[in-house]
Parts: structure tokens; C-alpha cells; sequence
């Protein structure tokens, strides 16, 4: 039986990813969230066989990752299958000589070093052939004009490319990349959405979690590991 974790499964991209992978029959989803018991996740349909099983990954407690781990072993949890590091933060616009610099700090912690934490976390139980993906942005892409006042969250998202490019040469049995979700309609995306002049950003979440579930199942060491890759199966920009 599959082991997925996806950690910020309490709404937005994860819990669309964690909703379409319970869909999935026997099929574990284990819902990395900060607070399990705060009552903050939404019920999901699990399929024939399949479990949703609640954790505790505070992106902003670091060793919460490890302890996690320890926890999923007393359950019966022994291995992961496919990884997906989607907690993360996007309230660091402005640009770079305007950037609040205790807001950069916690970008850094939330969506680098966390993520990082987590992937130290779940190697020693992850099975050749298993899939780590850090879940990145079309905001991390240097070579573009930048655009959207997003410097400071783009940077971050710049450093899980770089997280997901060394990762795939130091660890060849597992299958690893950076995955740029497209521009979703979640708090985060509207948010960025509206700082761009615009309603609200112009894909949903469903068609992303389509897309995102696709590549991740195609994915192999020769295809797409290593890369910045987008939600539609597409090579990004570094």
C-alpha cells in the first residue's frame, strides 16, 4: 500500500492534493498539518482501503519533521512512498528595497529550511524508486523581468529549486524535482493575484491537483528529476 505525505493539507493546493490522493483505494495520505487537533482540516472521503492519517509538521517547530517520522513508525508507517513539501507562506511582496526584513527571515525558515528539515526527515524511510517533490514557483524563476513585486517570496522558492536539483545527484535512488503549481486560486494566489491588478489568479485548484498528480506519476530518474518542472508536464526556467 502507498504512503503519501503532503504537509499543508489544510487547504489550498494541499488539501486538493490530499482530497484527489484518498480518492485513490488503498492508498495511505498522511495529512502533515501544524496542529492535528485544532479542528482546522477538512473531512475527506477516503476511498475502498484507503486511510487519512494526521501528523503533526509545524513548518515552524523544525524538529517537528523527525518526530513526526517517529510517531508514523508506532502507527505501522515504516516507509514513504511520494513526498510532497507543500507548506509554505506568500506574504513577502514588495520590492527588494522595500522588503520588511523580519518577513524575509520567516519566508526563509518556513519555506526553505523547513522544507529541508523535512526531506532529512523522510529519506532513511523513503524505497528506491520513491518521489520527493518540493513544491515550488513560477516566482523563483530568475531569468524573467521581474514583475509581480515578489522578491522576497520568489528567493525562497529560487532556494527549493536549488534544494531539489542537489537532492536528485545526491540521492540516486530517489526521484526528486521542483514542481511549480501554476498560478492557482488559493489565499495565496488571489493575494498575489490582487497585487498584479488582477481578480483573482487564472487556474483552479483542481485543474493544478490534475496536473500535479500526473507529472508526479510519470515522474523517473530520467524523466523530469532533477528539473523545475510545472504543473501541465513542462520544463520551467531555473
Amino acid at each position: 500500500m502507498p504512503n503519501v505525505l503532503i504537509t499543508g493539507t489544510n487547504r489550498g493546493i494541499g488539501l486538493g492534493l490530499a482530497k484527489a490522493y484518498a480518492k485513490q483505494p488503498n492508498t495511505n495520505v498522511i495529512l502533515g498539518l501544524r496542529d492535528p487537533n485544532s479542528g482546522s482540516m477538512p473531512e475527506i472521503e477516503t476511498a475502498q482501503g484507503s486511510k487519512a492519517i494526521k501528523v503533526k509538521i509545524d513548518s515552524g517547530d523544525i524538529p517537528s519533521a523527525k518526530k513526526a517520522m517517529e510517531d508514523l513508525k508506532t502507527q505501522g508507517i515504516d516507509k514513504i512512498d511520494i513526498v510532497i513539501a507543500n507548506a509554505a507562506i506568500g506574504d513577502c511582496f514588495g520590492g527588494l528595497h522595500e522588503v520588511d526584513l523580519n518577513s524575509f527571515e520567516e519566508h526563509w525558515r518556513i519555506n526553505v529550511l523547513a522544507p529541508l528539515a523535512l526531506f532529512q526527515a523522510c529519506v532513511p524511510l523513503m524505497p528506491e524508486g520513491s518521489k520527493f517533490i518540493w513544491m515550488s514557483s513560477g516566482a523563483s524563476i530568475i531569468d524573467r523581468i521581474p514583475d509581480k513585486l515578489d522578491a522576497g517570496y520568489g528567493i525562497t522558492k529560487s532556494s527549493m529549486n536549488y534544494l531539489a536539483r542537489y537532492a536528485h545527484f545526491e540521492q540516486p535512488n530517489i526521484i526528486t524535482f521542483s514542481l511549480s503549481p501554476g498560478w492557482v486560486q488559493t489565499e495565496m494566489g488571489d493575494r498575489g493575484a490582487k497585487w498584479a491588478g488582477m481578480e483573482k489568479a487564472p487556474l483552479t485548484v483542481e485543474e493544478s491537483v490534475s496536473g500535479i498528480i500526473k507529472v508526479i506519476n510519470e515522474a523517473t530518474k530520467d524523466k523530469y528529476s532533477g528539473l523545475h518542472i510545472r504543473y501541465d508536464g513542462s520544463q520551467s526556467k531555473w
